[in-house]
């Protein structure tokens, strides 16, 4: 199994077993965090959100044996959390906190569906839920590019992939 950087942040309430995993990035509409709420709330579980940054990946460990995350863009900045992690983490936190559902923030890095699949793998999640492609020559410049994140999953993975719809663009 390939090796992911994550950076956990701690549970707001009680850490969940097998825990619905979801996919976040900025400017997501919030549909998606509230469909993976209701429906954890409903199977008694929790929400790990997270969110992968695919302008960096993972390289070869050092001499110590540790890998380190580089930017893909060689001009791009390696601080992290960076802003887009900042903008996800205030999403999730705007979204999850009024609710009841224990959750979790996590960022990893590289191919989005392979992080999200090694995350729930990770907790032993029993679903992982994603949103639509974004409408519009964006949303379809991203899947000719680079594919679509669902597909990937639904091809690739033994747990249930859910696609939330998103019918007429963004929604707060």
């Amino acid at each position: 199994m390939i090796r992911m950087e994550m950076r956990e942040y701690p549970w707001v309430g009680t850490p969940a077993e097998r825990p619905l995993v979801v996919g976040v990035e900025p400017g997501q509409d919030a549909r998606v965090l509230r469909t993976a709420a209701e429906i954890a709330q409903a199977q008694g579980t929790g929400v790990v959100a997270v969110w992968v940054d695919p302008t960096h990946v993972l390289v070869a460990p050092d001499s110590s044996g540790v890998p380190t995350a580089t930017p893909v863009d060689p001009d791009g900045t390696d601080t992290p959390p960076t802003e887009d992690e900042r903008e996800v983490r205030a999403l999730v936190h705007g979204e999850l906190a009024p609710s009841a559902v224990p959750w979790r923030f996590v960022s990893a890095v590289g191919e989005v569906a392979r992080g999200l699949a090694h995350v729930a793998a990770s907790y032993r999640g029993v679903m992982i839920v994603v949103g639509a492609r974004r409408p519009g020559f964006s949303g379809w410049m991203n899947e000719v590019i680079g594919g679509s994140v669902a597909g990937h999953l639904a091809h690739t993975q033994d747990l249930p992939v859910l696609v939330v719809p998103l019918h007429g663009g963004a929604s707060a």
